[in-house]
């Protein structure tokens, strides 16, 4: 699962504060009711959880918070497998939501809850927004909720779980990468990355109903920034106060995945598939598959890579909603195993498409059409395997045995030499480094352009290690003359953080 999707996999918000007043006569169990089907909706109870939201719009359908907590269910539905009617009815509950909320401070222009409903509402549309590729709706809505949120809390300074929405919109925002910096110029909005982090820790801590949504993006978000100690404490403290929630424990094997942890991965992952079986439920399972197949790929056993791969396939409902990198994996495994044919058709169902990661691997697959796996391939792939679980000595051997071929490519060469790059970096042989960057720079490199940028990346990386600020600052600066590549995005905002940590961003 990549960045944006993971943060949205569990957006389940629990803003359950109680408005100044409502016609129904028992409101004790209205929010009573309103409680239970937030914990039916964090034990992922979904159906019984709608239940329950029906029944508070039932006693209260003047009352936001019923319309609210149900569109949350659809949207996560939506951010989970992009299914577009789950999309169109959250935007029907939401709209209702904000109708109300209007209503409401029409009445009475001091009405804080009602201005953090609509700022909740708004938010969520943006993140909406976000995951549907509309950037611009989902900056103005983010924005709008940012606003709303901002009044609430001038009204009521007690309005602790409003700063999860604040942490949010600011950290994201913050997170926007260069090439899409003319979002802010129109917002007016810079966004503040540790402002945001510290708006979630508040949010966590004193929240009355967002401590565990708002630990979990708060987890996220100190993951992508590598604070690790700190983001492993509020994921545990979640899956110790939802041990059944197997969203959070496929987001935990994927961790423990991306940490080169493969047995706790798998084991996260099977605990993930046995609830679900219990449960009679799916929610996740495709997930857990993937990693299994992920980690046993990584291991270099495909066979048990493929099959996992193959459940994760079955499982999915929405097929156009794989990662290319799926397929991909799974077309390799197939050419290991000696099966081109079936490779060849795991690599035909790949998509072409704006995001990153998808275009890297749907170009790499229509370099897998045209060309079958040879030697050099096998051992590149064997490399990077043992590269991703650090064992470098046997990763480096791997690569140095690749550009030994006489008939290796540039295109290929650059690969190897970038993951001879990748190990050096990690084992700090830095004279290496700068070594085989140089027999980089040196190729003409026309389809795998994107080792050119991360190359100096690293080397920026290296030289700060070392303490030559000027150097790493060049270093990360010549980036900027390189575009339209693979994982552009992604790098601009290591960039950012990289320069930001040697004093400034130009």
């Amino acid at each position: 699962m990549q960045f944006t999707k993971t943060i949205l996999l569990a957006g389940i918000v629990v803003l359950g504060y109680s408005p100044a007043h409502s016609e129904s006569d028992d409101w004790a169990k209205v929010h009573t009711l309103t409680v239970r089907g937030i914990d039916e909706l964090y034990n992922l109870e979904m159906e019984k959880a709608d239940k329950t939201f029906d029944e508070v719009i039932a006693m209260a359908p003047n009352d936001p918070r019923g319309y609210f907590f149900k569109g949350m269910i659809y949207f996560w539905t939506y951010n989970l497998n992009k299914d577009r009617q789950a999309y169109d009815k959250f935007m029907e509950l939401s709209d209702r939501v904000i109708v109300i909320c209007e209503r409401l401070v029409d009445q009475n222009p001091h009405n804080a809850l009602a201005k953090f409903y609509l700022g909740g509402t708004y938010g969520y549309r943006g993140l909406a927004f976000q995951r549907n590729g509309s950037l611009l709706k989902a900056a103005w809505d983010g924005r709008k909720g940012y606003s709303y949120l901002k009044e609430a809390v001038s009204l009521d300074s007690t309005l602790y779980d409003a700063q999860m929405g604040f942490g949010l919109f600011s950290y994201l925002v913050a997170k926007v990468p260069r090439s899409f910096r003319w979002i802010l110029n129109v917002l007016g909005f810079s966004g503040d990355l540790e402002g945001g982090l510290n708006s979630l820790r508040l949010a966590a801590e004193r929240g009355l109903y967002t401590k565990s949504e708002a630990s979990f993006f708060l987890a996220q978000f100190l993951f992508v920034e590598e604070r690790f100690d700190e983001a492993y404490s509020y994921m545990n403290g979640l899956l110790k106060k939802h041990p059944e929630n197997t969203l959070f424990l496929v987001l935990h094997a994927q961790w423990e995945f991306r940490q080169e942890r493969l047995e706790s991965a798998m084991e996260s992952a099977r605990k993930a598939i046995a609830i679900n079986e219990r449960k009679k439920v799916k929610l996740g399972d495709e997930f857990a598959y993937n990693i299994l197949g992920s980690a046993h790929f990584a291991l270099n056993e495909y066979e048990q890579a493929k099959k996992n791969f193959e459940s994760y396939l079955d499982r999915v409902e929405n097929k156009s909603q794989v990662f290319n990198n799926t397929y991909y994996r799974l077309g390799l495994c197939y050419e290991m195993l000696g099966q081109r044919e079936r490779a060849v058709w795991a690599y035909r169902q790949m998509q072409n498409s704006d995001n990153q990661w998808n275009a890297h691997f749907y170009r790499r697959g229509q370099q897998r059409l045209k060309r079958p796996l040879d030697e050099i391939d096998r051992l590149l792939i064997r490399a990077e395997n043992a590269s991703s679980l650090r064992r470098y000595k046997e990763a480096n051997e791997l690569y140095e045995r690749a550009t030994r071929f006489q008939n290796i490519d540039s295109e290929r060469l650059a690969l190897a030499l970038y993951g001879l790059i990748q190990v050096s970096y990690e084992q700090e042989r830095f004279d290496d480094l700068q070594r085989y960057a140089q027999q980089l720079f040196a190729l003409k490199v026309q389809e795998e352009l994107w080792v050119v940028p991360h190359t100096h990346f690293r080397l920026g990386q290296a030289y700060a290690k070392r303490g030559l600020v000027a150097e790493a600052r060049r270093q990360f600066e010549a980036i900027d003359r390189y575009d339209k590549y693979d994982y552009q995005m992604r790098l601009e905002s290591r960039v950012e953080s990289e320069l930001a940590k040697l004093g400034g961003v130009n």
